[in-house]
């Protein structure tokens, strides 16, 4: 099992993030680097706006391709790497869906955030195998200090 360690004030800010979104999906990325046994270790949070338009918003996320090369342009600078894609469910649960398994990578983390009635539910992260046949859960750290 692979694992994301985040800071408080990301998990803070995208939660914020996902509840001011609701009813619509919410994105954006964890910035971060790779520590031991390759745990993703974020430093910040990126949130993205929608790029879907109109009642696809609330069932689908996209991020604009320019914003998702600045952003990679933007760690790469300062020695960092996009860890860690973040997405809500309205009203839906937090695992990945078909959907989410046909567009993602492998290699990093999807955290879904569950948001039913503008609250968060729940939220959990997950990995795309190499194969792509299915994700994998991974744990969220949360840091008791931040860096």
């Amino acid at each position: 099992m692979m694992a994301i360690e985040i800071s408080p004030s990301i998990k803070n800010q995208m939660l914020e993030h996902a509840t001011q979104s609701f009813p619509h999906e919410c994105c954006g990325f964890i910035i971060g680097s790779l520590g031991e046994h390759n745990m993703a270790i974020g430093h910040y949070y990126y949130p993205c706006q929608n790029q879907r338009l109109g009642a696809n918003q609330q069932r689908r996320f996209l991020i604009d391709p320019l914003v998702y090369q600045q952003v990679e342009d933007e760690a790469d600078a300062l020695g960092l790497m996009i860890v860690s894609i973040v997405h809500s469910h309205p009203n839906h649960c937090d695992l990945a869906s078909e959907f989410d398994r046909k567009h993602a990578w492998p290699g990093i983390s999807y955290i879904i955030i569950s948001v039913f009635d503008g609250r968060v539910y729940s939220y959990s992260s997950w990995r795309l195998r190499d194969d792509r046949s299915e994700f994998t859960a991974d744990n969220i750290t949360i840091r008791r200090v931040e860096q």
